[in-house]
């Protein structure tokens, strides 16, 4: 049902968004003639439609076609709110022109609005398609002397599927291996959600290497896929599922949750039945959404790995992450012994690019507090 919801609030607020661009269009373009607005509601229209089309099409079939056509529509969409940004940008301009009695040439403002949503947008592809190592060091008590000292990663949001695929994954999976770490920590959301050719996926992750292992819990998207999809998808891999499991890995105690659309989750006890649990031992836990923190505090995890917010993505959806998440909308936070990183993710969800945030992989050195 939050689903279903979800994707109608995203219609809704899409349709909103082109009416809203074709309203710009038709004023700031002074389109007075009627054949003028009947050609950009036109126009408009059928952008508004191969959104919708294109999300239907490669839900039936992942072919060259519907994969290109999708990641146009896609990004026909990051366009649109790159055009909406720099709408709110001459709308401040003229106010403080006014405020000084002074009136930008409309020309300049016209090539403000089109230069500036174009390069804001392939910026933002450039930001989406390389990602950089953010490095954080995290102090965990009575960390085991085997972990001391040692450098793990973490990826997030990977959202493998019509847009991201093997190029992609390949080149990810030999940044990945370059840091060394002992051990990698997949966050959720590694698949987008869709039905895809996914023969190709085995290739590139049989080349991930972590001594001390590697390991996945589920996110939304991963759930939207289905948990015995993706869990046949990874079945002769190297990544260890942990469908909210915990394992001990020279003693650490590594708990994999999975994604909850039930409000009335209860992490704490989620945790504490896990066999073997000791919250006297040290801790990490892998959690796709950054909440239930007090839960996880209180159930005496050290640290908490989480993604799902993409840290907004988007300019200025960054700001409503921040909120919608309680503050928890990227980086790191530490509160006495526990320690919670919300990885910003290394792949996006929608159109494929990112202004707000670059895509990111996380190093961690960890050290005994």
């Amino acid at each position: 049902m939050m689903q279903l919801f979800f994707f109608a609030l995203s219609g809704l607020v899409l349709l909103a968004g082109h009416i809203l661009f074709w309203y710009i269009i038709v004023n700031f373009f002074y389109l007075n003639v009627a054949s003028g607005r009947i050609i950009a509601a036109g126009v408009t229209i059928f952008l508004f439609a191969s959104v919708v089309l294109s999300s239907y099409l490669i839900h039936q079939r992942d072919n060259l076609f519907t994969r290109w056509y999708y990641i146009l529509a896609l990004s026909w969409v990051g366009l649109l709110v790159n055009f909406g940004v720099m709408a709110g940008l001459i709308v401040c301009v003229r106010l403080i022109g006014s405020f000084y009695g002074f009136v930008f040439p409309s020309l300049y403002l016209k090539i403000i609005f089109l230069s500036g949503g174009v390069v804001l947008s392939l910026v933002g592809v450039w930001r989406a398609w390389s990602p950089r190592v953010q490095e954080y060091e995290v102090r965990i008590k009575d960390l085991p002397a085997a972990w001391e000292g040692k450098s793990v990663a973490q990826i997030s949001d990977v959202h493998l599927g019509p847009i991201y695929r093997q190029h992609f994954l390949s080149r990810l999976v030999k940044r990945l291996n370059n840091l060394n770490p002992e051990a990698i920590f997949i966050t959720g959301d590694l698949f987008d959600g869709m039905e895809a050719d996914f023969r190709w996926l085995h290739h590139p992750l049989q080349n991930l290497h972590a001594p001390r292992g590697i390991y996945y819990s589920f996110g939304n998207h991963d759930l939207y896929l289905g948990l015995d999809y993706v869990s046949a998808l990874l079945k002769d891999g190297p990544i260890k599922i942990l469908d909210n499991k915990l394992t001990i890995v020279d003693g650490l105690q590594i708990i994999g949750i999975n994604y909850s659309f039930n409000r009335d989750f209860d992490l704490e006890d989620t945790i504490l039945r896990q066999v073997g649990y000791d919250r006297k031992k040290p801790s990490v836990l892998l959690f796709h959404a950054p909440k239930n923190i007090a839960l996880a505090r209180k159930a005496d995890i050290d640290l908490q790995l989480s993604g799902h917010t993409h840290d907004g993505q988007l300019f200025p959806f960054n700001l409503l992450a921040k909120w919608a998440h309680r503050g928890y909308g990227y980086g790191l936070f530490r509160a006495g012994d526990f320690s919670l990183i919300v990885n910003g993710g290394v792949g996006t969800w929608g159109p494929p690019m990112r202004t707000a945030a670059r895509g990111e992989i996380v190093k961690i050195t960890w050290r005994k507090k």
